[in-house]
């Protein structure tokens, strides 16, 4: 068995299509009609998208005496040294008919051109998923590279062309002379020139992304369209300030590692076992696939039809899509022609399926396609994407990556015979390390004399980032290991940082920012952390997509939510957050648990739920040290939402600490407590701006927020509340869902707005509502402390203390010194009642206080019923009131506040 293994200089990464619905445009392809097609552009995404083009990675001139795109993106110049510069496959890297091909010896590009042909330096495939030099996941930055060189010398005077493609589809020609028949001539382009551009189509001006960047054969007066060898030294597109032609004893940054393949594996982390086809025990099943072996630790076989394919065993785990997302494919196709039409030779795209149950079926997620290639080839790609419909062929809302209990690779699309090799299958989660990880990196020109500077930067692209490590470099890989700590030495905080490496001697300096992310995941102490509140803004719904999951969380199944850096908070600094959470539409009766990522599950519960049942419920959680927050649910399906509300922090803010206070009533409907009187309901799409300030114990001015337990009473239909800052715009996100006559508490942290007050919204229907202040933030309180989740109470086993029956009264030991400590002021703590016989309401305060006239939560017969409590500690302890029947209380700690 032959296989044509390409170069290993440096990792290739291309895109593809369906062979048997082929596209219009790569029909197009196909047949050589490449003039001035505009391809369709991807759908735009939001912000975190992956498909539309990410950031542009471009290091300022400081930063590269070059100033060359493929230099600074790649570590890789096109100089046509190995086949990574350019696909030496016909409608690949090259667009030929008849197909002349491409040579590339010696450094130098060799090929014969007719009106038509071209010579493809970044392609860009639409409606694929892109890979390493596709120009959808490196775009060339059109306001920094602004000249086209080449070294190029031809047989007879011919036009030639840059054409391009901006991220729009539009498309533009920049004309140059070749004179034939001599030496090589050097000649640069200015594509800002708008005089070299063709008057008709194909003017658009260069700017913005470029996604697709080639050479390309025009009619040529008096010489015809017949065949002229043309010969290329290299090409260079950069910046108006660099050097034209290639600078001499300049060093060539890369950066090897981290990369895009990520760190751990599902495989090796979940199942113990690696998909490294070291043996069959790594195949579930092969499809169209003869003469199936291992050999040399290779899968080995021949496909054998238009669909064959693999399904990788899943070990009887569902993997957690937000973790794992970084998918790796290590494949060889054997040589025999490349190209995307529905026959023997073609078909040269590949699949991914994936999806709940042990098969793929109906109810599967289908990849959009990618392009493969004869000969060997890395190929990665992003599968976690924002919104997450991007990565699924599928348009709905319904379609991406998530939780999957099956994984199926489908190799290719070629309906006739094709040698394979898959050398291996990974799915990985982001690089990551918590005592040091191994930067690794070279001068891929091999200069005498070179330095480097190793930075780091929280977001791709940006090269302002902080300076880690001065080190000599000496020829091949280098490694510098991190420990976490600046160029100084003072430990750097937490968070996902992206790696760039400035390497420098006399001649200048080139740098190079890694592909792939690297997350320092530190352990996190109990920190005495300050409040920020936030306005609310969504970070998670299953039902749209957002967060990336866009189907329902299984029986079992764990969502990793990356809680930092989205929604207002920040990427770094944040030891816990509160989102407002609901479960929608769930299946059965369960419950779901958060707690930090990477720990643990601990045995408490945030929401409890029966079947059909919308339930919300504030969490305040601990981040772990790779900034994300873990949801499991025990139950059957169910759609998740969660509204980022806040953020604690250990940096000293403004009105950030916390004082809780007996609780007060501000609000009643049925009274006419905070209405001046009146009384009434809320009716559907109204708002009532409620005074929080100077009221119930809360000052007058310095307030940031307040700790609110808001009841719906008595609502006549389904419906949902939202309260946010008054004065800002109504945010999409909830804090109560309910249905007609459901009694339903759940406390709120709100943010205070205009004239110290918060603004209560309510959907549809009419509604009591009841509201009681249990704190507030200011300059003045205490600190929260945010820790591992614990069960402190639970009377169905008589923790703490024991059932509760009617007009009951019991203590709650929270603060007892562990884990909870004696002397703090205040604890925030998830009450849930269940097993009730009436409906009921329980009040919760301070021990040796008189009770209030409040409730915390409010029980119902058959159903679980959770809500978080701020409260204030008295002696050590809790005392509880529960009014009718009898009823089980569970109370979960989720961290205290302390002086």
């Amino acid at each position: 068995m032959n296989f044509s293994v390409k170069s290993n200089r440096s990792v290739q990464r291309p895109s593809h299509h369906r062979s048997g619905l082929v596209p219009s445009i790569i029909l197009a392809l196909v047949a050589g009609v490449v003039p001035t097609f505009v391809a369709n552009p991807l759908p735009v995404s939001a912000v975190g998208g992956q498909i539309q083009p990410p950031p542009t990675v471009a290091p300022p001139a400081n930063l590269s005496t070059s100033g060359d795109y493929a230099t600074d993106n790649f570590g890789d110049p096109w100089d046509f040294s190995n086949a990574e510069d350019v696909l030496p496959y016909a409608d690949a890297g090259f667009g030929s008919v008849p197909q002349s091909g491409i040579n590339l010896s010696n450094g130098v590009l060799t090929t014969q051109m007719t009106y038509g042909d071209s010579i493809r330096f970044v392609m860009e495939w639409p409606g694929v998923l892109p890979w390493g030099r596709d120009g959808r996941a490196r775009p060339i930055d059109g306001s920094r590279y602004t000249r086209a060189t080449m070294m190029v010398q031809t047989d007879a005077t011919v036009t030639l062309a840059f054409r391009f493609w901006t991220e729009q589809a539009t498309v533009g020609l920049a004309y140059v002379t070749v004179q034939g028949g001599g030496g090589y001539q050097q000649i640069t382009v200015d594509m800002l020139d708008r005089s070299r551009y063709l008057n008709g189509t194909a003017n658009i001006a260069w700017a913005g992304d470029i996604v697709r960047f080639e050479l390309v054969r025009e009619p040529t007066p008096g010489v015809g369209d017949g065949p002229v060898n043309v010969r290329l030294d290299w090409v260079r597109l950069h910046r108006a300030d660099a050097p034209v032609a290639p600078p001499s004893r300049l060093p060539i940054s890369r950066v090897l590692t981290p990369n895009e393949q990520g760190g751990s594996d599902y495989a090796s982390d979940v199942r113990g076992n690696p998909w490294d086809f070291a043996g069959m025990d790594d195949v579930e099943s092969l499809v169209q696939f003869a003469n199936a072996r291992i050999e040399n630790g290779d899968l080995v076989g021949t496909t054998t039809g238009n669909d064959p394919s693999i399904l990788l065993p899943m070990g009887g785990a569902t993997l957690n899509g937000n973790k794992y997302h970084r998918l790796t494919v290590d494949i060889c196709f054997e040589s025999g022609g490349f190209g995307l039409y529905d026959a023997p030779g073609g078909g040269m795209n590949g699949r991914f399926y994936w999806g709940g149950g042990s098969v793929p079926d109906a109810s599967s997620f289908v990849s959009r396609p990618f392009i493969v290639f004869p000969g060997c080839q890395l190929i990665t790609l992003e599968l976690s994407t924002v919104p997450g419909i991007e990565v699924s062929e599928v348009t709905t809302a319904g379609s991406s990556w998530t939780s999957a209990q099956h994984f199926r690779f489908d190799f290719d699309e070629d309906p006739g015979a094709r040698n394979i090799r898959l050398r291996s299958i990974k799915i990985a989660d982001d690089a990551a390390f918590t005592n040091s990880y191994p930067i690794t990196f070279d001068d891929a020109a091999a200069a005498a004399g070179t330095t480097a500077d190793i930075y780091v930067s929280t977001a791709r692209g940006d090269f302002n980032g902080t300076k880690i490590a001065s080190v000599p470099v000496a020829s091949g890989a280098n490694t510098f290991n991190w420990t976490g700590t600046d160029v100084a030495g003072n430990m750097m905080a937490n968070g996902t940082y992206w790696v760039y490496v400035a390497i420098r001697n006399a001649a200048g300096i080139s740098t190079n920012m890694a592909s792939g992310p690297l997350r320092m995941q530190k352990p996190i102490p109990n920190t005495p952390s300050y409040f920020v509140p936030l306005s609310p803004a969504r970070i998670l719904d299953t039902r749209t997509g957002v967060g990336g999951y866009a189907a329902p969380l299984g029986a079992g199944a764990i969502a990793s939510l990356d809680v930092t850096g989205v929604g207002g908070v920040p990427e770094t600094g944040v030891t816990a957050v509160v989102m407002n959470v609901t479960v929608d539409a769930p299946w059965t009766a369960g419950f779901l648990t958060a707690w930090p990522s990477a720990e643990p599950r601990p045995l408490v519960s945030n929401l409890n739920f029966v079947a059909g049942q919308t339930v919300p419920n504030l969490v305040t959680v601990k981040i772990s040290s790779n900034g994300k927050v873990d949801l499991f649910n025990s139950g059957a399906s169910t759609h998740v939402i969660a509204d980022i509300a806040g953020y604690y922090t250990p940096i000293p803010v403004a009105a950030g600490r916390f004082t809780a206070v007996s609780p007060a009533r501000l609000l009643d409907t049925r009274d006419g407590t905070g209405r001046a009187g009146a009384v009434g309901p809320i009716g559907s799409g109204q708002t009532v701006d409620l005074a929080v300030t100077g009221v119930g114990g809360v000052p007058s001015t310095g307030v940031s927020s307040v700790a609110l337990n808001v009841t719906v009473d008595q609502p006549t239909g389904s419906g949902y509340l939202t309260v946010s800052p008054s004065g800002e715009p109504r945010p999409t996100a909830s804090t109560h869902n309910f249905t007609a006559g459901m009694t339903v508490a759940n406390m709120v942290i709100a943010k205070v707005g205009a004239g110290g007050k918060v603004s209560i919204f309510n959907f549809a229907g009419d509604s009591h509502v009841v509201a009681d202040v249990v704190g507030y933030f200011s300059a003045q309180g205490g600190l929260f402390v945010p820790m591992a989740p614990e069960r402190l109470v639970d009377t169905r086993t008589s923790v703490g203390t024991t059932t509760m029956g009617q007009a009951d009264l019991k203590s709650l030991p929270v603060a007892t010194g562990n884990p909870v400590p004696t002397s703090v002021r205040a604890v925030v703590v998830n009450v849930t009642s269940v097993n009730s016989t009436l409906p009921s309401f329980v009040t919760v305060w301070p021990s040796g206080l008189p009770m209030p006239l409040a409730s915390t939560l409010n029980p119902r017969p058959g159903v679980p019923v959770p809500n978080q409590a701020y409260l204030l500690v008295g002696g050590g302890g809790l005392d509880a009131f529960n009014a009718s029947g009898t009823t089980d209380l569970i109370v979960d700690a989720f961290g205290y506040i302390i002086d």
